[in-house]
Order: C-alpha cells, then structure tokens, then sequence
C-alpha cells in the first residue's frame, strides 16, 4: 500500500483520514529528512493536522548528537528511531546498527496515529470548529512528551 494513499480510522464514533510520506527540507543545517503525517475529520477537509518529524529538530532537543540523535525515514519510510552510540566492540568494530536503536515508532502503525490524534484533539486541535490547518513544524519533540507504541506491528 502506497504510503501515500488516505487511510481510515474510527475512533469515538468518529472517521479520520491520514497519511504519512517522506521528504526533504530545502533549508537544513543537519538534516534535509522529514516524516510528515496528515489527519484529517471526514468531512473537514479544510482543517487537518499535518505534524513534521524533521530529524534537524535534533539539534534543539538533544545536548550531544555524537552519543543520541533521532533518526527520521531512513532506511523505512514513516519509521523514526532513537539512535545511541556505544563503545565500540574489541578491535574498534562498531555495534551492529539494529543494536543501536533503542525505540522505534512506526508512523505508518494505526495505534501510533490513534494516540497523536488524542493527544491534538484533548489540547489544540478542533477539526469541527477551526477554518484552518493546525501545523506543528517541530513534532519530534513529541516522541519525548507522547507515550506512542514502540515497534514496527
């Protein structure tokens, strides 16, 4: 399924419409990477939530890039990962790569979505009564505030 395609979801007797896609910032100082996630209320087209999980908000949220950093879409599509270094192995190999990551949240995961709407709709999002998009440019910083299910099912 194209991660593109509108998906649906029932929560409270009511439908929403999302997706996730991957893309680039024009305008980086450490990463172009991007999730961005689009809900909508069926039947409010005019005011979404469209979330941006920009792996540069990084450079905010974490003190040293060099020990933990969050990694966004890469190598998955819609998959963001808290990446933390280790020391390396004896005779200077590194850890392999999957035992690096230490949280993964799946975007493209119905129960990841189900938590992100709760969470807009209890504080900022009124789909039914807003004319207007609610666009939140700095989500990563969600991961640390949201408790979202972990893993890739």
């Amino acid at each position: 399924m194209s991660k593109n395609k509108l998906r649906k979801i029932k929560i409270a007797n009511e439908t929403y419409l999302w997706r996730v896609n991957h893309s680039h910032l024009e305008n980086f100082t450490y990463s172009k990477c991007v999730e961005k996630v689009v809900v909508y209320l069926e039947g409010y087209k005019k005011s979404p939530l469209r979330l941006s999980f920009r792996e540069e908000d990084n450079l905010v949220l974490k003190k040293d890039l060099k020990k933990e950093k969050w990694c966004v879409g890469y190598p998955d599509t819609g998959v963001i990962w808290l990446y933390t270094y280790k020391p390396a192995l004896p005779n200077n190999e590194p850890y392999p790569i999957e035992q690096q990551k230490t949280i993964s949240i799946n975007l493209n995961r119905p129960a990841v979505i189900v938590k992100l709407i709760a969470y807009f709709i209890e504080r900022q999002w009124k789909p039914k009564e807003n004319e207007k998009p609610l666009v939140i440019e700095n989500a990563l910083k969600f991961l640390e505030i949201i408790e979202l299910p972990q893993g890739y099912k």
